[in-house]
């Protein structure tokens, strides 16, 4: 387990220098991975006339997600800056198929290069989230993670619409030439990185249980046990709220095109929930932080069952502060209690388990749209999220100030495309 040690700590120019080519990489992934996810479905559309087959290349992006806790292995076991220059390489190479496709003919380049953008973007992640733990110290990487939040969050409000600005103009073959760019970024990114070498780490025992030490490891750990928990379960209840959205849009007296407010308000509640959470995870530690998201997801959903529309305005900017704020204590919290040679299973658990079962219950949610109201869909969210943030506050007390994670902690950060959206920037129903 990473040790905490309390008190300031001086940031020396090498941190300083890590973080800036970090979210230099960061900033530059984010709008190329966004501009390309939202293209390809364009593309697809534009040529086959078909809604299906668009629909089918988000599922060729996040299907290899399954495979996480293999790449996660996999970042536990190489040089991670090497493995990340080498697969951001490749991957610049294989998103220039995509400038084969010229007609309806050629749609199976699209799926084909889709599919293996998310088995790239899939062993980057966990790579980077270990790499991002082994060479920042805690306070820079706790404001680095808000930061990365907040960038994601911004890019995806431009990052769709310079992608289909682009796509119109001058074709989607100029989509991917960019974002086969914005992975040469980031490897150069990488390549410049400061980082101590660390000894192979031999092999001792089979492959069955080192897959699942990420998972051993977090139910191990109380502290970190119970965040997962309360952050998976919020998760999954927002998965069964999506569909809600449209009632209480019909419900509001607008045309569903409305939802677009309701979710800009939420994104910007986003952004300024990512750029205040290091601050506060200052002040109040990682439960804390869950513990205000988990507030804020409740007070927001109670605003928005009411139907009406100021409230239902002041609960999407509320419900920006909710998942984000989760997320990142879940995230920082992981972070500090893994020791290094665990990071990237424990990365690839923690995204599995908090993201793993939003397909599933948005289908569950859509289901219960049709018996019940978007009140009770609402409220029901709302309960369970109080429920939550009691049940996690109280753990907080009894467990003592040493538990609230404040201080310094041995493990730290590196560079993260942000390949799928919602992958590390979690969006509330």
């Amino acid at each position: 387990m990473a040790v905490s040690e309390a008190g300031p700590v001086a940031e020396n120019p090498a941190d300083r220098r890590n973080a800036r080519l970090y979210l230099t990489g960061l900033g530059c992934s984010v709008i190329g991975s966004m501009a390309l996810s939202l293209v390809a479905g364009i593309w697809v559309k534009s040529l086959t006339g078909s809604s299906t087959q668009a629909g089918l290349v988000s599922a060729c992006v996040y299907a290899p997600a399954l495979a996480g806790p293999v790449a996660g292995m996999l970042a536990d076991r190489v040089n991670r800056r090497n493995w990340l220059i080498a697969v951001n390489l490749v991957s610049a190479g294989t998103i220039l198929i995509l400038l084969g496709v010229r007609s309806t003919h050629g749609v199976w380049l699209i799926f084909v290069a889709m599919t293996l953008y998310g088995i790239e973007i899939e062993l980057i992640d966990p790579a980077e989230n270990a790499l991002f733990a082994e060479i920042l110290p805690g306070p820079i990487r706790r404001r680095m993670n808000g930061w990365k939040l907040g960038i994601q969050e911004t890019g995806r409000l431009v990052a769709p619409l310079l992608g289909a600005g682009l796509f119109t103009l001058i074709g989607g073959g100029a989509v991917a030439a960019a974002d086969a760019a914005t992975f040469l970024v980031a490897a150069g990114a990488v390549a410049m990185l400061q980082v101590r070498l660390r000894p192979p780490i031999a092999r001792t025992e089979s492959w069955r249980r080192e897959l699942s030490a990420g998972a051993r490891h977090i139910w191990g750990v109380e502290a970190l046990r119970r965040v997962v928990i309360a952050a998976t379960v919020v998760m999954a209840v927002s998965g069964i709220g999506v569909a809600a959205q449209y009632s209480l849009v019909s419900a509001l007296g607008r045309r569903p095109a409305f939802l677009g407010v309701l979710t800009a308000l939420l994104g910007a509640g986003s952004i300024l929930a990512a750029l205040s959470s290091g601050w506060v995870l200052a002040r109040v530690g990682e439960r804390g932080l869950a513990v205000a998201g988990l507030v804020n997801f409740g007070a927001a959903d109670a605003l928005r069952a009411s139907g009406w529309l100021p409230a239902a305005l002041l609960g999407s900017v509320i419900l920006g502060f909710a998942l984000p704020w989760v997320f990142l204590a879940t995230l920082n919290l992981a972070q500090r209690l893994t020791p290094n040679r665990l990071q990237g299973r424990v990365s690839a658990a923690v995204t599995l388990a908090l993201f793993g079962p939003q397909a599933p219950m948005q289908v569950l949610g859509a289901l219960a749209i049709g018996h019940t109201s978007f009140r009770v869909v609402f409220l029901a969210s709302a309960l369970i999220a109080v429920a939550l943030a009691i049940w996690l506050g109280w753990f907080s007390r009894r467990a003592g100030p040493a538990c609230r994670g404040r201080g310094r902690s041995r493990s730290a950060g590196g560079l993260r495309r942000s390949g799928r959206a919602g992958t590390s920037a979690p969006r509330s129903a």
